[in-house]
């Protein structure tokens, strides 16, 4: 193996911003694991990298601890995009939202640390901001989140630092707008 070609897990990597990761990564000479339930994203973003040597597509939800663990062996890096996404879904349906944005984030985190990743980057949110007070809104502005969309991506991100901090997982949380 190239000593410079990363390991990469993509959770969430047949969505939008994921299928784009996955993709440069691949052209970057690394070394793919995609991990995505399909129920935002699709596979057939990623079709067209199914045969490619460096890139394997697993179908499995993040709060699958049991069938994700195992994957996470011998990789270096993380980036942990899954999701479920959209505000007024999660005011209908808190649980499901919980289940895997909140327990999915764990998961992806015992995950990572069982297996001594180098990176762990975790995709947060804008929307932990609530309504902001200032536009742009500066990353020190106070998190207010409005809905279970919001909460559970910054309990999520708020897990992600408790592990750095807590077991020295050297992550990074970035509040996409």
């Amino acid at each position: 193996m190239d000593i410079s070609m990363k390991r990469c897990i993509v959770t969430g990597g047949a969505g939008f911003i994921g299928s784009h990761l996955v993709e440069r990564l691949i052209v970057d000479g690394h070394a793919v694991t995609a991990i995505d339930n399909f129920s935002i994203g699709h596979p057939e973003d990623l079709a067209h990298l199914k045969s490619h040597q460096r890139f394997v597509m697993y179908k499995a939800g993040v709060e699958d601890f049991a069938t994700i663990r195992p994957l996470f062996d011998g990789a270096d890096w993380v980036f942990h995009l899954a999701a479920m996404a959209d505000l007024v879904p999660s005011i209908r349906n808190p649980r499901l939202y919980h289940d895997a944005n909140v327990n999915g984030t764990l998961s992806v985190l015992e995950s990572a640390r069982a297996a001594r990743v180098k990176r762990f980057i975790y995709s947060a949110s804008s929307s932990c901001y609530g309504i902001p007070d200032a536009y742009p809104t500066p990353e020190t502005a106070p998190a207010r989140p409005m809905h279970p969309y919001a909460l559970t991506k910054y309990v999520g991100e708020q897990y992600v630092m408790h592990w750095a901090q807590t077991y020295g997982l050297p992550a990074v949380s970035l509040r996409l707008f």
